[in-house]
């Protein structure tokens, strides 16, 4: 079918929409677990009366078949398919926008995927049109087309495929898996969309609380007798909240779709009502994925977001973000088709791409080019080495500039006992210098963060597996924001 139209100092290391993708892509992934082949050819018949949306010369058709690819999730802001009277359809009558944007990079070969939210109020240029806007309006403008244009002329991530939810098939996707389960520290209210968690604790959202709140940009937890506004940007406060959320629901629909085919049927059911897909998704493919990611555990979900890599600002009288590639360029080169620059071994950065100088911080003899040796060994590039004017540093540090966190984390990741991150400004390049705590290089990187912007602390610790049990988990943040990220 055609598309349619409209259609400062250191740091201490350690939207939306977000359900739709989880409940969507956890009922796709059941689809190869323990069906008969009767049940084989029922399921495939109903996947292929799925809506589909014409892509072709948009999408990227290049990847073989095992190779990652990129799934393009949109949420979209359409109340078509909900009753004349729900309360969602007021003030959206022929409303077509991206609520939540989000890209899914699957790799069968790695049994993993890794997940990038995009803002909706990130300002960009839109494909074809020498204008800017927020990225959101490309959707109502060009329709699906014309956003991954603009996804992939903006960040160089090419799309292989496509999946575009609405509100109903979002509610109907949470009551097929009898709601999903989300821990509150605190009640919790949102006026706009009607979010109103009374009970704090684990409570099981139903869909139109679901819907309520992972559409909630101002929301507010009662601590203390007052309700205090979420202090986090509308839109990075809502990713935040959703990500998390994304493997609870992921754990959800597949768990309750592989125990009972009912469910798996009445998730089927209501793709056919509101989940758009792109037309060379078939349900061949899908069935594919299902048994590549058979024992694929929510939560080594790596998710990412743009946090460190945007500032607020205004166009007019519009809220906006406004993105700093060269911050974003570390997140986005894991999106990438190249692998030599997502780095194929580690997944991330390429060692080679970074240079740093060795400094021995402790006065034991040759360390500094013992570690330099070390490092050249597995990629990096050495400026140079010497003694700290300070020594008997008790931790190793890497020492960065401001915008070089992601190479800085590289570094760490690669160290036996992990580093501290220091941001130092006026720094020219990244700086080691050795602890009491050096051990040497490791054969292989610890894996990236999760989180690919930590919370704005004093220092960013990157620590690994060997640093010990003391050692705090890299990219992990806290926040009572973020109430998804406790378990149920």
């Amino acid at each position: 079918m055609e598309a349619t139209p409209g259609a400062g100092p250191g740091r201490r290391r350690r939207r939306t929409w977000g359900q739709r993708l989880a409940l969507a892509l956890g009922c796709l992934s059941t689809l190869g677990l323990g069906l008969t082949a009767a049940g084989l050819g029922y399921v495939y018949r109903k996947y292929e009366r799925l809506p589909r949306v014409e892509l072709s010369g948009v999408l990227d058709e290049t990847a073989d078949s095992g190779e990652p690819e990129n799934y393009l999730i949109v949420g979209i802001e359409s109340a078509e398919n909900l009753d004349p009277d729900d309360p969602v359809r007021i003030g959206r009558a022929g409303l077509r926008r991206s609520d939540t944007i989000m890209v899914v990079r699957v790799d069968p070969a790695e049994r993993g995927a890794k997940l990038l939210s995009i803002p909706r109020d990130l300002w960009v240029p839109i494909a074809g049109t020498n204008s800017n806007r927020k990225i959101n309006a490309a959707v109502e403008i060009g329709g699906a087309p014309l956003l991954i244009r603009t996804i992939a002329e903006s960040f160089g991530i090419d799309i292989h495929h496509y999946v575009e939810v609405d509100f109903a098939a979002f509610r109907g996707l949470v009551d097929a898996v009898d709601g999903v389960p989300i821990y509150f520290p605190y009640p919790a209210r949102d006026k706009k969309t009607g979010l109103n968690i009374r009970d704090t604790g684990c409570v099981t959202l139903d869909p139109v609380q679901a819907l309520a709140f992972v559409r909630s940009r101002t929301y507010e937890q009662l601590i203390d007798g007052e309700w205090e506004i979420d202090e986090a940007l509308p839109d990075l406060g809502r990713i935040s909240r959703q990500q998390a959320f994304i493997r609870k629901a992921l754990s959800r629909a597949s768990d309750r779709g592989a125990r009972n085919p009912g469910t798996l049927d009445q998730l089927i059911d209501v793709g056919l009502d509101g989940i758009t897909v792109d037309q060379d998704l078939t349900a061949g493919d899908m069935f594919d994925l299902g048994r590549r990611f058979r024992s694929f555990d929510p939560d080594n979900l790596e998710t990412y977001s743009l946090d460190a890599a945007v500032t607020p600002d205004m166009e007019g009288d519009a809220s906006i973000l406004r993105l700093d590639q060269a911050k974003a360029a570390p997140i986005f080169d894991l999106f990438r088709e190249s692998q030599s620059q997502a780095g194929a071994a580690s997944g991330d950065m390429d060692p080679a791409s970074v240079r740093l100088r060795v400094l021995n911080g402790t006065g034991r003899s040759q360390e500094a080019t013992d570690a330099a040796a070390s490092l050249e060994a597995v990629g990096f590039g050495i400026d140079g080495l010497g003694d700290d004017p300070v020594l008997g540093n008790e931790s190793t540090d890497v020492q960065y500039p401001p915008g070089q966190e992601a190479a800085a984390d590289l570094v760490a990741r690669w160290l036996r006992g992990g580093a501290d991150l220091r941001e130092v400004d006026g720094a020219t390049g990244i700086v080691l210098v050795t602890g009491d705590d050096w051990t040497g290089v490791r054969d292989t990187p610890q894996p990236p963060t999760t989180s690919a912007s930590p919370s704005a602390t004093t220092t960013t610790t990157s620590r690994g597996a060997d640093a010990g049990p003391s050692a705090p988990e890299a990219g992990v943040t806290t926040s009572t924001t973020n109430p998804a990220a406790r378990d149920c």
